[in-house]
């Protein structure tokens, strides 16, 4: 991987927070900031493709209504509890 200069903004508070976790670890400040953006990438992209499949299951499946959603929660542990909903709205 080829490393590319880029010049980004980091509050003094953090700044003095990543040179004690590189002084504490001995590693280098530029590898740990590497190495804090590709973890945070790496959720991005997992969340942005699960709110994805959501929309998809959405559009393809409907969404259960609030009402019936509130109705199938209230009925836990009652003598009358009701099994899961189903999709009862169209996207």
């Amino acid at each position: 991987m080829t490393a590319q200069l880029e010049r980004i903004a980091i509050s003094s508070e953090t700044m003095s927070r990543l040179r004690s976790t590189a002084a504490q670890s001995s590693r280098d400040e530029n590898e740990l900031m590497e190495e804090a953006i590709v973890a945070y990438l790496d959720r991005q992209d997992m969340e942005i493709a699960a709110v994805e499949h959501g929309m998809l299951s959405a559009s393809a499946e409907g969404l259960i209504s609030h009402e019936a959603m509130t109705a199938w929660l209230e009925s836990w542990g009652t003598s009358e509890e009701q099994q899961a909903p189903k999709p009862d709205t169209a996207r």
